[in-house]
C-alpha cells in the first residue's frame, strides 16, 4: 500500500499499487487550457501532480502497463518548472519568501541562470524566458496547494502580504503566454474577490467537472478492482465476510461528490491507511484537523448547525469564499467536511451534508471541547452513558449528564447562549449514533432537536428563562411544540414520542430545569 507516497516514480519503481487516472492525465494533457483543481488535503492532488510532471517529462518506463502507453505515440519531453508549497507553513511572509527563493534558485541553478533581482515575480519571468530559450521548448508549470500560503495566513497580520504576492507571482503566467506549454494549479479553494484568479482569467476551473470528477480519489469500481486481496485478507483479520469490509469501508470513508451527477468517491488517504493498517480509524480526520476552519468559524459566528444538518448553497457559491465576509461554506465544502448530496435543477441548489462516518464522528468530537467541559480522556464514557440514558428513555440521567457537561460553558463563550447550548445539545447527542436532527423543518415551523431510536422519538425545545422560573419557561416551550405541531409528523411512526422542555438560566449559566410530557 503506498502509505504517504505521493510521487509517481516512487509508486510505479517500488511496485506499489497505483489506480490508473492515466487516461485522464492524457486527456488533460492534450490541450494548452491553463487548469485548476480544488481538492480537499491528502486527496491525491500531490500524486497527480506527480503524474504529470512525470508524463511532461517523457518517461515513458514509468508508464508502462498503463493506460496513457497505449494512447501516446511520442512521449516528447518537456522542461517542467514544479512548484510545491504543501511541505511548509506560511504564516507569516518572510515564510513565504524563503519557500520561493528556495523553489527558484533550485530552477536557476539547473538552468544555468544568474540572478539579477530578488524580486519573485520578476525571478519566475526571467526563467521561463531562459529555459524556453535553452531548451527550445515551451515550459510546463505545475503548482501544487496553490492557496496554502494564503490559508496559513488567514488569521495572521500577513495575509494581505502573501495575497499580494501570491497574486503577482501567478500573474506571471498570464503575461509568459508565449513561454508555455502546459499550466495546472492544484489548491482547496478558489478565492473570490481578492484578485488571486484575476491575473490568470483564463484559468479552467474543473473542480465541479463531470469528465473529470474521478481524477483524485477512489471509486467503487476502482476499489473492487484493485483492492481485493487487501480486501479478503481484512476480513480474515477480523473473521467476517468481504462484504461486511466492503460495507463498513464505504459507510467510513466513502461518499464525497463533486458535482451533481458524480459517482461515490473514497477518501483515497484513509481507504489505503485502512487497507494497510486493516483497522477503520480516522486517518484522514486525524491528519487533516480543522483547525484553520475552527478559527474562523469562532470568528464569524458561523451557525454549526449548518454543518451538523446539512445546508443549500446554489452553483455560482463553490468558487466565493471571500476573505473578511461572506459565508465560510464554499471553503468548509472545498476543504472536504462537507460535499453534495444532493441538487435541485429547478432552483440551482445544492445540499451539503457530512460525507461519511469519518468526517461526521471526527468533526462532532473535535467540536465538543468547545462547547462541554468533557475532558477527552472521559468523552467515550460519557457518550456511552448517553446511548444509554436514550436507549432506556432515563431522560433523568440524561438531563443531569448534560447539565454537567455544559456547567461551565458560560464562563468560556459569549454571545447567544441559546445557539452554543444546541450545538452543545445536538454534538453530545451525535456522538451517540442515533438519529439527531437539529431545527427540523416542520408545518409549523422548526423543532430544535429530535432524536429517533428504533422505538422512541425525542423533541426537545431549548430556551433560556430570561427573567422568568424555569417552570414558566417549560409551560412556554410545551405550549410551542403543541401548538406548532412538532409532533404530528411522528405519530404514525408507531413510536413513544417524548415532548421535552430544557431550559438554561439566563443569570448563571447551565440547566435551569426541564419538564417531561409524554
Amino acid at each position: 500500500m503506498p502509505i504517504g507516497i505521493q510521487t509517481f516514480d516512487k509508486i510505479r519503481a517500488d511496485s506499489y499499487v497505483y489506480i490508473d487516472k492515466t487516461a485522464l492525465v492524457y486527456e488533460l494533457a492534450q490541450t494548452k487550457t491553463p487548469y485548476f483543481l480544488a481538492r480537499p488535503r491528502r486527496f491525491g492532488k500531490s500524486l497527480l501532480i506527480s503524474t504529470l510532471k512525470a508524463y511532461f517529462e517523457g518517461r515513458k518506463e514509468l508508464f508502462t502497463g498503463l493506460k496513457i502507453a497505449e494512447l501516446e505515440k511520442e512521449w516528447i519531453p518537456y522542461p517542467v518548472i514544479h512548484i510545491d508549497f504543501g511541505r511548509n507553513g506560511y504564516e507569516t511572509n518572510a515564510q513565504l519568501k524563503i519557500r520561493l527563493n528556495k523553489i527558484l534558485t533550485e530552477y536557476e541553478t539547473l538552468y544555468g541562470i544568474t540572478k539579477d533581482t530578488d524580486d519573485e515575480p520578476t525571478r519566475l519571468e526571467t526563467l521561463l524566458q531562459r529555459v524556453n530559450k535553452q531548451t527550445g521548448k515551451q515550459v510546463v508549470v505545475l503548482v501544487d496547494e496553490y492557496d496554502k500560503p494564503m490559508l496559513d495566513a488567514l488569521q495572521t497580520p500577513d495575509f494581505d502580504a502573501n495575497r499580494m504576492l501570491i497574486r503577482n507571482f501567478y500573474g506571471v503566467l498570464k503575461g509568459c503566454d508565449e513561454y508555455l506549454h502546459f499550466v495546472f494549479l492544484t489548491g482547496i479553494t478558489k478565492f473570490a474577490k481578492v484578485n488571486i484568479f484575476s491575473e490568470m482569467n483564463q484559468l479552467h476551473d474543473i473542480s465541479m467537472s463531470e469528465r473529470y470528477a474521478e481524477l483524485c480519489g477512489i471509486t467503487e469500481k476502482e476499489l473492487k478492482e484493485n483492492f481485493i486481496p487487501e480486501i479478503k485478507s481484512f476480513a480474515e483479520k477480523l473473521g467476517t465476510t468481504t462484504e461486511d469490509i466492503l460495507a463498513s469501508l464505504k459507510q467510513k470513508y466513502d461518499g464525497y461528490h463533486f458535482n451533481a451527477d458524480c459517482p461515490d468517491i473514497y477518501n483515497p488517504f484513509s481507504l489505503v491507511n485502512a487497507l494497510g493498517e486493516q483497522n477503520f480509524d480516522s486517518f484522514w480526520f486525524q491528519t487533516a484537523t480543522p483547525s484553520m476552519l475552527f478559527g474562523l468559524i469562532e470568528n464569524a459566528k458561523y451557525d454549526l448547525t449548518n454543518i451538523l444538518d446539512g445546508v443549500t448553497m446554489k452553483s455560482n457559491s463553490f468558487s466565493d469564499y471571500r476573505v473578511g465576509g461572506g459565508s465560510l461554506t464554499p471553503i468548509i465544502y472545498h476543504s472536504g467536511y462537507l460535499t453534495i448530496k444532493g441538487y435541485d435543477k429547478e432552483s440551482d441548489l445544492y445540499t451539503l451534508k457530512f460525507p461519511n462516518d469519518e468526517v461526521r464522528e471526527g468533526f462532532v468530537e473535535y467540536l465538543l471541547p468547545l462547547y462541554t467541559d468533557i475532558p477527552e480522556d472521559k468523552l467515550g464514557l460519557t457518550v456511552e452513558h448517553f446511548r444509554k440514558a436514550i436507549a432506556t428513555r432515563d431522560i433523568d440521567t440524561l438531563m443531569e449528564l448534560f447539565s454537567a457537561a455544559v456547567a461551565d460553558l458560560p464562563m468560556r463563550r459569549s454571545g447567544n447562549m441559546e445557539y452554543a447550548y444546541q450545538v452543545a445539545f445536538h454534538a453530545m447527542l451525535r456522538q451517540t449514533g442515533f438519529e439527531v436532527t437539529s431545527e427540523q423543518q416542520v408545518i409549523g415551523g422548526r423543532v430544535d432537536v429530535t432524536l429517533e431510536t428504533s422505538d422512541t422519538v425525542y423533541i426537545f425545545e431549548l430556551k433560556m428563562d430570561k427573567g422568568k422560573s424555569w417552570e414558566e419557561a417549560s409551560k412556554t416551550a410545551l405550549a410551542q411544540i403543541e401548538k406548532k405541531g412538532y409532533a404530528t409528523r411522528f405519530m404514525a411512526s408507531g413510536k413513544k414520542i417524548y415532548k421535552i422542555a430544557l431550559i438554561f438560566a439566563t443569570e448563571n449559566g447551565g440547566v435551569a430545569g426541564y419538564t417531561v410530557v409524554e
